[in-house]
C-alpha cells in the first residue's frame, strides 16, 4: 500500500512589520498611529487601518495618496496581493467606522428568520 503525502504550500506572515515600518517613516515628527489590522472576508485578503491624528486636516484620499506613495515598490507582489485596501483615519473616524459597522450587523439580524 503506497501512501501519499500532501503537503500545503504555506503561506508567508503578512507583512504587519514592513508595513509599520514605512508608515513610520513617513509619520511627522512627534506623531504616532495604530496599525489595524482586519479580515476582509474575502480570499485571504486584509484590510490595512491606519489610525491618527498626524493628518487630520487632509482630506481621505490625500491621506491615502501618501501611504500609496511609500509602499509603492516595497512590498512583495505576493504581499501586495494580500491587501484589500488601506485607511487613514483619525480616531474619531475609525471608532465610527468600527461602531458603525457593529450597529449594522446588529440591526441586519432578524431572529424571527
Amino acid at each position: 500500500m503506497i501512501t501519499t503525502v500532501e503537503t500545503k504550500k504555506l503561506e508567508p506572515p503578512f507583512p504587519r512589520l514592513k508595513i509599520r515600518k514605512i508608515i513610520q517613516s513617513i509619520m511627522p515628527k512627534g506623531q504616532t498611529f495604530d496599525l489595524k489590522i482586519s479580515d476582509s472576508g474575502i480570499r485571504k485578503m486584509q484590510i490595512v487601518r491606519i489610525v491618527t491624528w498626524a493628518w487630520k486636516k487632509l482630506c481621505p484620499a490625500d491621506r491615502i495618496e501618501k501611504v500609496l506613495d511609500a509602499i509603492a515598490g516595497k512590498l512583495t507582489p505576493q504581499e501586495e496581493k494580500r491587501i484589500l485596501r488601506f485607511s487613514v483615519l483619525t480616531p474619531n473616524e475609525y471608532e465610527n467606522v468600527t461602531s458603525a459597522g457593529v450597529t449594522k450587523l446588529l440591526t441586519n439580524r432578524n431572529p424571527n428568520k
